[in-house]
């Protein structure tokens, strides 16, 4: 059976599950990365937020191309396949007017613009067109609340398959990703699967997570703070854990 993740943006799959992927091809089991938003910006000036966003990053126009390079270089560490699709990254998309709809990192964690109801149509039709009728598929929480992932999800969910939960990393380490997850372990309606780490799977798994040298600096100290708290994050959850809904069989 292929597992197919399906990550918002270029990293958020590695970050979150890279210990898991890496022991599942490791084991011979065939693993692909779907990213979401990974389309190039179009080609016209870019907003002052996005401009600022690349300038954090350290990209300048092609940051886009730079980003699914550093995606390549982490999936092939831990053995998976990715694949790209054409959508933009939320800070790209504008209306028809010519508006942008997210314009700050309150806008990035807001909600999805209502306008863009006809985006998660578009995606759950380009999924359910594309996704195999046998692979297994795993989808973000959305812990966190960042509109892609929310984008992602609620696309996934209209597909009317069984569909397996990864916790949102790092979004997950902050106070209300750790109360979304214990309400989950205390809920009727989630089921968990708790996957074990090797201690070579969660190398493979921070070596994998070093290659997004643009995103290190947004959420990490360093490249040791990153390494040392994706440890502490396998230690503490006893590995990867996976959930579904009880409905899901």
């Amino acid at each position: 059976m292929k597992w197919i993740y399906l990550s918002p943006h270029l990293d958020d799959v590695i970050y979150s599950c890279g210990g898991l992927i890496w022991e599942q091809t490791r084991a011979g089991r065939e693993v692909e990365i779907w990213t979401i938003c990974a389309a190039d910006p179009p080609g016209e000036p870019l907003s002052p937020f996005a401009e600022t966003l690349h300038q954090n990053w350290g990209l300048g126009e092609n940051a886009i191309q730079i980003r699914r390079e550093e995606d390549r270089k982490a999936s092939q560490v831990v053995g998976a396949v990715p694949r790209y699709f054409s959508y933009f990254d939320c800070i790209y998309r504008k209306s028809d007017s010519g508006d942008y709809y997210y314009l700050s990192d309150h806008d990035l964690f807001g909600g999805l613009d209502p306008r863009e109801a006809k985006l998660i149509i578009s995606l759950t039709e380009d999924l359910k067109n594309q996704l195999p009728a046998d692979a297994r598929i795993i989808v973000p929480l959305g812990i966190g609340n960042h509109v892609d992932h929310e984008l992602t999800r609620k696309a996934a969910s209209r597909l009317g398959i069984p569909l397996y939960y990864y916790a949102d990393y790092p979004y997950v380490r902050e106070t209300g990703g750790i109360e979304t997850l214990n309400f989950m372990a205390g809920s009727v309606d989630w089921e968990q699967e708790i996957f074990l780490i090797s201690e070579n799977g969660c190398q493979g798994w921070q070596e994998a997570s070093q290659f997004y040298q643009s995103q290190t600096s947004i959420f990490w100290e360093n490249e040791g703070a990153l390494k040392e708290e994706i440890k502490a994050y396998s230690s503490n959850m006893g590995g990867v854990r996976l959930w579904k809904t009880v409905d899901e069989d």
